[in-house]
């Protein structure tokens, strides 16, 4: 068997579209779900999938594959998967400080909330912002991603590259200022 996929790997590197069409028809669908996995975006797996058979034939000629050729793509399809959870982390945490800009000028002005928030929001959901909102940036990004997102605590871990147990703090903070906050309204209930 690795005879045979050193002779891909040769192959492709000089080139062979025909042994890439095989390769991309044989693994595409593994690839999709293992980025899925990560990324829980099925449109987005595919989009990565598609960018790493790009490159892959882009630079066939230049592969240094020192390993099974489905562990380097595999390999390729994880690492750009968590380079997208990254750049969607960096996103989330740039909205939510350019919210809270606006927020700050709209108080310095005398308007604390938007007209939609009072037209649309219930004085619960008005408070769960505002307390959202002052949490520090990584507590924030945290429990955005875990609650509202569903990303779990390893898989925020992996995406912002801190340990587990820093997850479960920040979470178990957020959760205390939210609970802390929202009290006057949960007592309601």
């Amino acid at each position: 068997m690795q005879n045979l996929e050193q002779h891909f790997i040769k192959r492709l590197k000089s080139g062979d579209k025909t042994v890439f069409d095989m390769l991309y028809s044989h693994y595409y669908s593994t690839m999709v779900r293992i980025a899925h996995d990560i990324l829980h975006d099925t449109g987005l797996a595919e989009e990565v999938v598609q960018d790493i058979f790009v490159k892959l034939w882009e630079n066939c000629s230049t592969l240094s594959i020192n390993s099974s050729l489905s562990a380097y793509i595999i390999k390729m399809v994880r690492n750009r998967s968590i380079d997208c959870l990254k750049a969607k982390a960096r996103k989330i945490d740039t909205v939510s400080i350019d919210q809270s800009e606006i927020q700050a000028k709209l108080h310095e002005m005398g308007m604390d909330t938007t007209i939609e928030e009072e037209l649309f929001s219930t004085p619960l959901e008005i408070a769960f912002q505002h307390t959202l909102e002052q949490l520090p940036a990584q507590c924030r990004q945290i429990f955005i991603l875990n609650r509202l997102d569903g990303y779990s605590n390893k898989e925020i871990s992996d995406m912002l590259q801190i340990s587990v147990s820093t997850v479960k703090t920040q979470i178990s903070r957020a959760l205390q200022k939210l609970t802390a906050s929202l009290q006057p309204f949960l007592s309601k209930c």
